[in-house]
């Protein structure tokens, strides 16, 4: 005799790179397993492994988690866990006077999804060369080694990759049709002020955050402490 089908309660939210409208269930303790042996192994490319597959598999629409942005990844699994394990999480934080560890409880629904303006995709080089970027997705950031992530071959990889097209008073040329030789050439024959430019798209690029505050219990110093990206509101 088979064994009764339980249901789940179905909610919706955007995606914010795309404005696209998903619906999503809370994931199961076969999802929650998954994550929790990810997070025990210590390895940021394993936890985020799992958050893709988690989201794969409890968004209903068909979707593409390795070309969504990272930040579309941290909104998405944000979501999934506040329907999932309640409203509030609850954080240690530091004081900043004292060093005394403070207990601190967040509700997910302050935290602010971000804001995503098309316009800081086109970077004006000259008065008539500019350049389309997109933002770095999943994909892009799990195919860098987690030992050369700061180095700066992995970050002209990181740019060559989110070029999407570069564009003139003559016509505009696709990062697809042109291929990462000729997109790798480009970037190289910038001037440091031109590649300024371009790598201050990626430290002004939308991300999961929140000031958190709280003052001390032990010494009563007034703390603000920002949380940036998944790892800080997943821990």
């Amino acid at each position: 005799m088979a064994l009764p089908q339980l249901n789940h309660a179905r909610y919706e939210t955007t995606i914010p790179s795309t404005g696209q409208e998903v619906s999503y269930r809370p994931y199961l303790v076969k999802e929650e397993k998954i994550l929790m042996l990810a997070l025990e192994s210590n390895d940021d490319k394993q936890v985020m492994r799992a958050v893709k597959d988690v989201i794969s598999s409890c968004v209903f629409e068909k979707l593409d988690v390795e070309e969504l942005a990272m930040f579309d990844i941290e909104s998405l699994f944000l979501r999934l866990r506040s329907k999932s394990v309640g409203e509030t999480i609850d954080l240690k934080a530091k004081c900043s006077e004292c060093e005394e560890m403070n207990e601190t409880t967040i509700a997910f629904e302050e935290i602010q999804m971000p804001i995503v303006n098309k316009d800081d995709c086109v970077i004006m080089l000259t008065d008539t060369v500019g350049v389309t970027l997109k933002y770095p997705s999943y994909k892009m950031i799990s195919s860098v080694d987690t030992k050369d992530v700061d180095s700066v071959a992995a970050a002209f990889k990181l740019i060559i990759s989110s070029i999407d097209s570069i564009f003139d008073d003559n016509g505009v040329y696709t990062a697809k049709d042109e291929g990462p030789a000729a997109m790798n050439s480009f970037v190289e024959q910038l001037n440091n002020d031109q590649f300024k430019l371009i790598s201050e798209f990626f430290e002004q690029m939308p991300s999961l955050s929140y000031d958190m505050i709280f003052d001390c219990t032990k010494c009563g110093h007034s703390n603000t402490t920002v949380l940036k990206g998944l790892q800080s509101f997943f821990m």
